[in-house]
């Protein structure tokens, strides 16, 4: 078993089954469609029940604000390119950029221990200023779901859940949460502002008959649903400008697997919102350095918000919460993964469990299918089977201050912009 299976009894509702029954049973299985159970070190993989319902984007096709690529802005406007890149590690599997202390690549899985920390152009950053495309020539498109002069929201082109998105903000160039330190009642304000625009981009989803009908086991409220969003920041984040990770579950099964054997929501990277606000709420200032340890932020407050106990909670609620909903269907998945290794789904005595081992079919690959399946990242796709997307309606203007990156409390020093009252 791996460690998420090795822990103390994570705890759950009582309103489907006795609390005893419930603790016996959610230990080691997941309930799924049908009443059917998998075991948490197994996972569903090879999806063939069809076209998994879906939500399309906001209809919304904007071009390119900036000709060129993120080089190209520092190089025009040379004031922001602290604010255009990130220091990262990148994986040589997949390529995808991953927090500069990551051990393993939250994309694909693979050891990033040999991998030295390298700088990679900020996403969040292109989007923001509308630039055309990457060094590699792909375009910054987005998978909008909804931008105000606050807030740009998108899905995250690497879905953990059918619905995962993010929001960053749109006005300030804030690297990390972190800075929310500097001024508690203005970052207050912000996460309120950003959790109400991320509920408004998630009703589209909940009001899809289809979609809710296949992703959710049961019948729930959305007030129910809302709750058990999972909502947390990064530290350090693999793009540095302040983004909310939104999660409404259930997690797709080989995610949720990563889940359980915790190479999601890592402790001491991963940090609840709610532990945020809690620490905001105390309405004790800090002073934030680029090179600030974010454990040591943690060490300073702990005698007042218990980062542990919260992040625990976090943690055990997200594993929760996705086997509460998960309603996927044995009978729509052609194998069961234990060990890394694809078998044959077989269903005996109410459990699905492993068959014959199969050879000859690439694990990667079917867990890449299965993503660009139940993802709504690039919805709808196009006529060859790949994502969509658009630009900004509100690109900012290159520059620091109003109508660009403005400035936020304690960045401009720790950052080196130099934004005018610098």
């Amino acid at each position: 078993h791996g460690p998420g299976l090795t822990r103390p009894g994570v705890p759950g509702s009582s309103r489907h089954r006795s609390v005893g029954a419930m603790e016996t049973d959610i230990k080691t299985h997941i309930t799924i469609a049908n009443g059917l159970r998998i075991h948490r070190d197994h996972y569903l993989a090879g999806f063939r029940g069809g076209e998994w319902p879906t939500v399309p984007m906001l209809d919304e096709k904007s071009s390119p604000a900036r000709e060129g690529t993120i080089a190209d802005l520092a190089a025009s406007s040379p004031e922001l390119a602290p604010a255009l890149y990130n220091d990262v590690k990148a994986c040589d599997a997949c390529g995808k950029p991953c927090a500069a202390t990551m051990t393993a690549c939250n994309a694909c899985g693979s050891d990033l221990e040999h991998i030295a920390v390298s700088r990679s152009e900020n996403v969040f950053s292109a989007f923001l200023f509308g630039v055309e495309k990457a060094t590699r020539g792909f375009p910054w498109t987005i998978s909008l779901r909804r931008h105000t002069p606050d807030v740009l929201i998108f899905d995250d082109m690497l879905a953990l859940t059918p619905c995962h998105l993010n929001a960053v903000s749109a006005k300030y160039y804030i690297p990390d949460w972190r800075f929310l330190l500097t001024d508690p009642p203005r970052g207050l304000e912000l996460l309120d502002v950003m959790e109400k625009e991320l509920w408004e981009a998630t009703k589209p989803f909940l009001q899809n008959a289809e979609f809710r009908k296949a992703a959710f086991k049961g019948e729930w409220t959305d007030d129910d649903l809302r709750s058990r969003v999972s909502r947390s920041f990064n530290m350090p984040p693999s793009q540095f400008q302040l983004h909310v990770q939104w999660l409404l579950p259930p997690l797709i099964p080989f995610q949720h697997y990563m889940a359980e054997i915790r190479n999601h929501f890592h402790e001491n990277r991963a940090f609840p919102l709610d532990y945020v606000r809690k620490v905001l709420e105390l309405n004790e200032p800090y002073e934030v350095r680029k090179d600030t340890p974010v454990m040591e932020i943690v060490n300073h407050y702990n005698s007042k918000v218990d980062y542990t106990a919260m992040w625990t909670e976090f943690y055990r609620k997200a594993l929760r919460d996705s086997m509460e909903l998960a309603n996927w269907n044995a009978d729509d998945f052609q194998y069961v993964v234990a060990d890394a290794k694809l078998y044959k789904a077989e269903v005996a005595d109410g459990v699905v469990g492993t068959g014959a081992p199969v050879e000859g079919v690439d694990l990667k690959a079917v867990q890449e299918q299965d993503k660009s399946t139940f993802q709504n990242y690039g919805r709808p796709y196009n006529d060859a089977g790949k994502p969509t997307g658009t630009y900004t309606p509100r690109p900012l203007d290159p520059k620091l201050g109003p109508g660009g990156y403005e400035e936020w409390p304690g960045v401009a020093k720790a950052w080196g912009l130099p934004f005018s009252s610098q």
